[in-house]
């Protein structure tokens, strides 16, 4: 990136190196962007005032960095200078610990987070009584052009890691239990996104980034996530955020990343969720005293 919102009037603010040290994966990839550096960015940020940022470059992410506060100075840079900068102290830095591990989603922050950007997403929803349904069906699209690049943390992405080839059949399955409407979140703009996924009452969709999206669902919604077979570190982190968000929500098990879904299950997901609102919300991960240990506020 050329630092193009980087302007001469501002030189005089104190910029800030923010560094990720997100969970793991790379904050070139939505979930660990968004939840790894993203939110806990925003957080800080309303704490601290500050409003000059060296940031790292995060490639498809870097959009979202628009809906920090108006007239943020920003400059990127790319890991390497990130990394050259902290090793010799070149640069007053803060270190931002990732909120990207399942096992601690903090409720009120996320509150806090979504409150702040949602307004200045400018986002307007008006519901009246009896009206249908708002379903959103996520998408995968083909992998994205960066994510195939010798630059690119890693490679590839979107339905080439997982797919749900029958997703327009989910669709239109679900059309009568309200406004279906099908969306690649990765082909829209950050306020886009949440607007959509503000106005919407149930999302469905396969395990992967973009159903971190529910954060901006309004209290009473519900999230049905198919499933494909997953390994004990991930498959939990959806109804964990469900649960931190106060959402409903219900699995169907998909027998591969690649496979066909069986779409009486999805239906019957969708309407179990639909007639039950606010009795299939997850419960916090782990037990006593752990649990209460989770909903203890991470370090920013």
């Amino acid at each position: 990136m050329d630092g193009s919102r980087v302007t001469r009037k501002k030189w005089r603010l104190k910029r800030i190196m923010v560094v990720p040290a997100q969970w793991q994966g790379s904050v070139e990839h939505f979930y660990h962007f968004f939840l790894g550096y993203f939110m806990p960015l925003v957080l800080w940020q309303e704490r601290t005032g500050t409003m000059a940022f060296t940031l790292r470059d995060c490639g498809p992410m870097n959009p979202w960095f628009d809906l920090l506060r108006p007239d943020t100075d920003l400059e990127y840079i790319q890991p390497g200078v990130m990394l050259q900068r902290v090793l010799t102290h070149r640069q007053e830095r803060q270190i931002l610990h990732g909120w990207d591990d399942p096992t601690r989603f903090h409720r009120s922050s996320m509150d806090q987070f979504v409150q702040t950007v949602s307004a200045r997403a400018d986002v307007k929803v008006e519901r009246k009584s009896g009206e249908p349904k708002q379903i959103t069906v996520l998408d995968r699209a083909p992998t994205l052009e960066f994510y195939l690049k010798g630059t690119s943390e890693t490679y590839s992405s979107g339905a080439e890691w997982r797919s749900l080839p029958n997703t327009s059949d989910v669709a239109a399955a679900l059309e009568p239990l309200g406004n279906v409407t099908l969306l690649d979140t990765a082909a829209m703009s950050p306020t886009e996104q949440v607007r959509a996924l503000a106005g919407t009452d149930l999302l469905v969709a396969q395990h992967g980034a973009g159903l971190s999206n529910m954060v901006w669902m309004p209290p009473g919604s519900a999230v049905l996530e198919i499933k494909p077979p997953l390994m004990p570190t991930i498959n939990e982190i959806f109804a964990n955020l469900a649960s931190a968000r106060g959402l409903d929500h219900v699995t169907v098990e998909q027998a591969g990343e690649h496979a066909a879904i069986e779409i009486d299950g999805v239906v019957a997901g969708a309407e179990r969720l639909l007639s039950s609102p606010g009795e299939l919300v997850p419960p916090m991960p782990g037990r006593l005293p752990m649990r209460i240990l989770r909903q203890l506020p991470r370090r920013l």
